[in-house]
This record gives structure tokens, sequence and C-alpha cells, in this order.
């Protein structure tokens, strides 16, 4: 059973896939017989052949294959032909790229073979290697959307669309072709709407590549849709208006027309009429002259082409462009001034008129049209420009003010005359004084020094020539002087560059006020400005065009009267501060008990640009400045820096104005001490450092005092003399050497048990055989115990018979210290026999030792005979130790002793 049930199923499907082979069968594929693209309309139009009346039908992009159009359409056969016809319209401009189309049939259920593809090629085929955009020169409406497509060269990269000079994303529909879309495109100008499209070469070097224009614009209207005689017997055309084209239907003058208008959007048709008195446009009046042409008026005169306008009524205008060129010379300004009048004159058949209000000495420019003066339709044409120049006439009244800069001196000033006031060129000014000379001064002066007394007035008048003639003259008197510092002067800041004075009315002022403005300090050759107003007056705003930034101003109010100017009152200000362009001057900075004074000049008027609101004071250190003070009152010209230590220091002083402030001075003092502390100090600091030393070096003597009486003031022993001696009652009278050269000499390995006699050595003579009186004072023999070696142990009995009487001389002819290191003590080098036959001899001549031993001599037996011997001894120092157990000390052991502490 279930063998059969698969073998059912099988049979079902094998009978399915039949059944459709015979359906497709049943469908074959189209047969397209034409594939016909329109471009201008952008339409494709396919024509085939096929049982079916539904079909598939696919459209491509055909290099990237890219699907446009998938769509099922219903077309029935011409009855006819049996053909299929089907029209399809492209959003893209059909030269884009390359489209390929292909058809199907289709019944309810199935579908058919598609047949082949069909291609139309594009202008992106490698055959067209240029670039392109598409569609070029099209109109349209406005707000209507359109797409725009740019096909780039070969060889060469796609870069940007532009759309209105706007930037618009693109789409790549091939290789070399790129598209954009535009929705609600704007009226175009008339000259249409640019589309660009820009690329890239090889050097990566962006250029135009191509573009295209389109018209974006309205259908046609049933305005300016007229008809009008120029003649006064036919008809003619309407004038071409923007984008339309109009025409009139009849050429000879009817009541009533059809007219019609059309343009690539539409076509408009209108019906009119009219008479002809209502429509008539003169033509241009023809050689237009100008006849007596004088300073102030000239008369024009033209003719007419038509014969009918002598006999119309009618209304002419005359358009006169004058220049002027003013120079105002204490403004360095230059301007031009264009005039444009318009005089309307009315008359049958006007062919002349008389201009007025001209003025001297300028060039005009003339135009004339006339129209119909009844039934006014439109103006008509306007004839060719024609110029004029009238003549000179006197120059007009100077405006002269006299401006006073001291008791005794001043200056006259005049304001220059424009084109328009001189009615010709200058040749000169005249000017008098009263009660002195008359002056004629060349064109381009505008000044002129006088001399002033307060005790009377000074007038002044002056005059313009030019070859018409003179001015009438303007007089001027000199207001009597007043300096700043006799009178109160406020304080004016200026609002935007200039100055807003107000002030209270005079009754003085009969013949109104002057406002005079000059630049403060000034002298001599100054730039004054004033204006002379009303009496109504008690406003002005003096304007920045006569005033400098950065410049004070002084500023004089002034009553005119028939007796001399009056001032009323007087300001000083700057129209717009700046800050200083000078630092303070002469700063200096001096040292005072506590600190440092500095101090310092204002910078000259001339260079503050503002007024001086105060000073800020810095100290400059490693390159920073740290503010330190701010002093806002501007009359003072000294600040005290307090508080500082002995050191150097720079300080910065700036003034500052509402601006800001200047560049600041600078200035640096090295703080020392005072002269009187440091005669003080001087003084005082060496006397306490000796007074402490002192102290220091009494304690530490008082303190070590046995050491120190012992080193420097020892205990004089008297002479010891070994054995049983009496001493004589008088004085031994021992008389010294000239020699006594008696060496002290250290012999460390020697046991020193004994005392001996040590001369110290005097003073060398230069006399050898020095004799000594005997009946002088003997002198002082001073005897020294010394210890000696044992080989000196039996010398006292030598020593003893030395001494033959109270009055002994002794003399040592050169004893000197043993150079050999293994002597011991003081050796005379005597022979004992020698002294005791030395006794036998006349016993005045004192003991005198026979001495052989030499310096280098060794031997130590060979002074065994003399030790003990008396010795005379002529030094005053002390060599003999106290103890036996001391040694002689030397200076460098002395000082160790002392700060050792050891007595």
């Amino acid at each position: 059973m279930q063998c059969c049930v698969t073998l059912a199923l099988l049979l079902s499907l094998s009978i399915v896939p039949a059944h459709g082979q015979n359906a497709l069968r049943d469908l074959p594929a189209p047969q397209i017989l034409a594939l016909e693209p329109d471009l201008p309309e952008q339409t494709l139009s396919l024509t085939w052949r096929s049982d079916s009346a539904l079909f598939d039908i696919e459209i491509f992009h055909t290099e990237f294959m890219t699907v446009v159009l998938n769509e099922t359409v219903a077309v029935n056969a011409d009855a006819g032909t049996g053909q299929h016809r089907w029209t399809w319209r492209s959003p893209l401009p059909l030269e884009c790229t390359s489209h390929s189309v292909h058809i199907r049939a289709r019944n309810q259920l199935t579908a058919g073979q598609w047949s082949p593809l069909q291609t139309i090629p594009g202008s992106d085929i490698p055959e067209n290697s240029g670039s392109y955009m598409f569609p070029q020169d099209k109109t349209v409406l406005v707000g209507s959307n359109m797409s725009f497509c740019c096909i780039v060269k070969e060889k060469e990269s796609f870069s940007e669309i532009h759309y209105r000079g706007q930037v618009i994303n693109a789409t790549r529909l091939s290789r070399r072709s790129y598209a954009v879309d535009v929705s609600n495109q704007p009226a175009s100008s008339t000259t249409g709407t640019n589309v660009v499209c820009s690329s890239n070469t090889r050097s990566g070097v962006q250029e135009l590549s191509t573009g295209a224009v389109v018209f974006v614009g309205y259908p046609p209207g049933d305005e300016g849709l007229l008809c009008e005689t120029r003649d006064l017997a036919t008809a003619e055309p309407c004038p071409e208006d923007a984008g339309k084209t109009l025409r009139c239907v009849s050429n000879v003058w009817e009541d009533n027309w059809t007219l019609e208008t059309r343009n690539p959007l539409g076509t408009v048709q209108l019906k009119d009429s009219a008479s002809l008195s209502d429509r008539v446009h003169l033509r241009a009046p023809e050689n237009v002259t100008g006849v007596q042409v004088e300073a102030w008026r000239a008369t024009l005169q033209w003719s007419w082409s038509v014969e009918a306008y002598k006999s119309l009524d009618m209304i002419c205008q005359v358009r006169l462009f004058g220049g002027e060129l003013s120079s105002l010379v204490n403004l360095h300004l230059t301007f031009q001034i264009r005039r444009n009048l318009l005089s309307n004159f009315t008359g049958a058949g006007l062919s002349s008129v008389m201009l007025e209000r001209l003025w001297p000495d300028e060039d005009y420019t003339v135009t004339v049209r006339c129209a119909s003066m009844h039934s006014f339709w439109r103006w008509g044409e306007e004839s060719a420009p024609f110029r004029i120049h009238t003549k000179m006439a006197r120059p007009d009244a100077l405006d002269v003010w006299l401006w006073r800069d001291g008791f005794h001196t001043g200056r006259v000033f005049w304001k220059p005359l424009s084109v328009r006031e001189s009615h010709g060129a200058l040749i000169g000014f005249e000017l008098s004084q009263s009660g002195g000379a008359s002056f004629t001064l060349p064109p381009e002066n505008l000044s002129l020094p006088i001399t002033a007394d307060n005790s009377s007035d000074i007038i002044v008048t002056v005059a313009a020539r030019n070859p018409a003639g003179l001015s009438p003259a303007s007089a001027a008197m000199a207001p009597a002087y007043i300096a700043d510092s006799q009178l109160p002067v406020s304080e004016l800041l200026g609002t935007g560059g200039s100055f807003q004075l107000s002030w209270q009315p005079d009754a003085s002022a009969s013949r109104g006020y002057v406002v005079e403005w000059v630049p403060a300090g000034c002298r001599g050759q100054c730039r004054v400005n004033w204006r002379k107003l009303p009496e109504a007056n008690s406003s002005f705003s003096v304007e920045p065009g006569s005033l400098e930034d950065g410049v004070r101003f002084t500023v004089s109010l002034y009553a005119l009267s028939d007796l001399a100017p009056k001032l009323l009152h007087r300001w000083t200000g700057f129209s717009r501060e700046l800050t200083p362009i000078e630092s303070v001057r002469e700063l200096s900075a001096n040292q005072t008990d506590s600190g440092v004074l500095l101090s310092w000049k204002p910078a000259v008027m001339e260079h503050q640009r503002g007024f001086i609101r105060g000073y800020t004071i810095y100290k400059a250190n490693a390159g920073h400045l740290n503010l330190i003070a701010n002093i806002s009152n501007p009359d003072v010209h000294s600040f005290s820096v307090k508080g500082l230590s002995l050191s150097s220091y720079k300080f910065v002083v700036k003034a500052y104005t509402s601006a800001g402030e200047d560049m600041g001075a600078t200035v640096t003092i090295k703080l020392q001490m005072d002269s009187a502390e440091m005669l003080f100090v001087g003084i005082l600091v060496p006397l306490a450092s000796m007074f402490c030393f002192i102290i220091l070096i009494t304690i530490c003597c008082y303190r070590k005092r046995e050491w120190v009486k012992k080193a420097f003031y020892p205990e004089i022993p008297g002479p010891k003399v070994p054995g049983g001696w009496s001493s004589p009652q008088a004085p031994l009278d021992v008389k010294p050497s000239p020699h006594s050269l008696v060496h002290i000499v250290e012999t460390p390995d020697r046991d020193f048990i004994k005392e001996g006699l040590v001369p110290v050595p005097e003073e060398e003579e230069e006399d050898e055989n020095l004799e000594v009186d005997s009946d002088s004072e003997p002198g002082l023999l001073r005897y020294y115990n010394q210890v000696i070696g044992s080989s000196a142990s039996d010398s006292s009995a030598s020593s003893s018979a030395s001494v033959g009487s109270t009055h002994t001389d002794i003399t040592y002819a050169g004893i000197q210290s043993p150079s050999s290191s293994s002597g011991a003590g003081y050796r005379p080098q005597t022979d004992p026999n020698d002294a005791l036959r030395a006794q036998d001899e006349e016993v005045n001549n004192g003991y005198k030792p026979q001495c052989s031993w030499q310096m280098d001599s060794p031997e130590p037996e060979n002074l065994s005979g003399s030790l003990g011997s008396p010795t005379s001894v002529t030094s005053s120092q002390f060599l003999i130790p106290e103890s036996s157990e001391e040694k002689p000390q030397t200076a460098s052991s002395w000082f160790h002793g002392f700060l050792s502490g050891k007595s």
C-alpha cells in the first residue's frame, strides 16, 4: 500500500513540470520590430508583434545594467497592422547613457520568454570621447523639475556639478556619465540659468568640463498688448519686452485690433480698441541747440521731423545735468555734486524754451522729450544730449572771521568759495584794514596776519575778484583777546567724534552767534574753523569732518552785534580721545628714608591726545609689570614707594586717558645705605668688633695668665757658680767681647742634667778690636744657667780660676755653634793650661781664651777643658729653661701651646 502511494506522488510531480513547459511554449517571446528614441521629447517608442495583450517590460541603463523600469502593461494590437506600440518618457535625457529594453508576454498564470535586448546607444560610449551636458538650451515653466547629466572626457574624472552657483549631489549612471535632479526651479534671468560641470585631469587639476543653459519662465500674458501711433497716421508694432514677442495684426490705424503674442511656453490673444489721438508716442526732438546763453539763463531750440507735430498741443520736459567741483582747502576735501533738474513746458508744436535758475560759469548737459498734452499716453523718445556753458558773474560775498591769538596779534580768515559761489575762476582777494593799508592776495591765500589793539576796534574787509568783477565786501571786527587763564574753561567731551554744544540765549546776540574751534595752544599759522549761526539758535554740533582724533580743541562761543564780537563761553576737549603718544617726562627716582620717591612731569599737550585721568605705577620684575599704585588725580606728579629692601629696582610710570595707557617711562634705582647711617656703621662696627676682640683676647690671656707669664715675662735667675765660691762685695766687672756669638745647640740625644753659662749673641760690631774704657762703669754681667752634658762636669775648677779680680775683661774672638748634630750644649774652645798662663800676665788684660776650634770641628773631647768657665752674655733674651726637663720651644710649638691651653 505504501509503495502505491509513493508511486502516485511521483507521477503527480512529473505531470506538473510538463504542464508548465506546455504553458511557456504557449507564450512565445514577442518579436520586437522597432525601438525608436525621440531625443527632444526624451521618449522611447517600442513596436513589437505578439498574440498576447499583457506584457512585462524592463528598461536598463546598459553599462551597469541598472533597472530603471520594470512594469507590466496591457497593450492591444493595432487592428490594421496587428502590431503593438508603447512609448516611455525618460526622466533623463536619452543622450546621458545607453538604454536597453526587452519584453515578454504574460497571461493570468504564467509569463513567457524574454525577447532579446534592444539597445539605444548614449553619448557616453567610447566612440564619443568628449565632454557633454544634457539637456541644452531648454525652456521650462517656473517651478518645474529637471534632471541634468554630465559626461566627462575620457581619461578624466568627474568633480562636481553647479546649479545657480551651488553644488548638487550627483548620481553615477555609467563610467563617464553623472546626473543631478533639480526641483522647483525659480525664474531665470534674461540670460538663463547656468548649469556647470567640472572634472579633474590626470594631474589632479580641476577644470571646467562642460555646461548647459536652461530658461525658466512664464507663458505670455495679456499685459503690454497695445498699439500706438508715431506719426499720427499709422499704427506701429509694440516694442518687445523681455522674454515676450509682441506683434500687432494691423499695419494701419483702426479702432479695433486683435493682438497675439506667443513664446515657447504658450500663446495669448487680445482684442484692443482706441482712437488715434489716445495712442500718440512722439519721436525725439532733433537738432537741439542753445541760443542766447547767459550767466543765469539760456534759451534752447530744436526741430521736429514729423510735420503733424507742429500743430499738436504738447508738453515738453527739459532735463539738465549740472556738475560742480568744490574744493574746501581748510578741510582738505574734494567732492562732486551732480544736479538733475526737470523743467516742464507746454505749447502747440513747442520747439524752444527759456531755461532759468542756471549757475554762472558752469557746464550743463540738456535733453528734451515731449508728449501729447491731451489724453497723455506716454513720454516720447528723448533727444540726444546737448552741452551748454553759462557765462561768468561776480563772486558771492565771503565768510570772514577775525581770530585773536594775543593782545596785539591776530589773523583774519575767510572761507574758500566753491565753483558755484565763485561764478568763475578767481583772480585774487582784496583786503583793507581800518586805519591801515590795503592788500591784494593771490587766490590760494585764505588768511592774513594783522596787528590788533584792544584800545580801539579793528575792522577788516575782504572781497573776492574774478574776470566778471569784485564780490560784495565782507567785514569782520576783532573781538577782545581773553586768554584761557582769564576765564573758566569747561571740559568738553566728544560724542561719536563730534562736539555737541548748547548754551543759554544771550540778549547781546542781535546778529547771531559764532562758534569758533581751533587746536589748543596753536599760534600763528593755525587751522581755524568757525560757523555763523542765527540768533534763534542755542545749540550746535561740530561735525567730525573738521575735527581730528586725539587733538585737543578750544571751542569758543561769541555773540555778534554791531559792536565787537563778545565772548560768551569757552570749552576745551577732544572729539575722540586716544592713548598718549608720549610717556611722562623727566621721570626720576630718589632714595628716601623709607623707600623711593618717584617724580615726573606730564607729557606736552600735543602728545597727550586726551584728558589725562591719572597715572599707574608698576614695578618691573623679570619682564613682568606688577601694579603697585593707581593715581586717579592727574595733578599728582609724584609717588612714594615704601617698604623696600636694599636692592636694585625698575619702576614704570604710565599716564592714561579714557582710551588707555601710554607706553610708559622707565627708571632704575639701586637702594644703598644712607650716608649718615653708613658713617655711623663704618665707625661703630669696627669699634665694636675691636672691643669684642680685645675682650676675647683678655679672657683668653686671663685664663692662660701663667703660661703667658712664662712665655713672655719669665723670671731671670741669678748667676750660679758650682762649688763654694764667695761672691765679691764689689760688682764683677766683666768687659764684653765685641763679638759674643753664643748659640744654643739642642742635643736631643744627651741627658741634660747640669747647668752651664750660655751667653746670648748681640749684634755684631763693625770694629772687632773695640777697646773698653776701664774707668767707665762696668757692664752688667748676666749669667744664665744652661744644662750641658756630663762631659762638662769638671769645668768648675777652670771656671773659678778664671776670675782674677773684681774687674775682668772677657773677650771672645769668635765662638760659633757646632754644625754637627752630635754636639752637646755650649763648648768653649779653650785650653785650661792656656788659661793658667794667662793669669801670670798682666791681670787687666782680662780673660782671653785662645780658641782654635772651628765651626766644622766635630770632636767633643777638645771641649771638655773649657766647660764651666765664666761667660759674658750680652743678650737679654731668656734662653735657659726653668726646669731641666724642658726643651727650647719653636714658634709653631708656642702657638700650638697657646691654643691648647697648656701653661
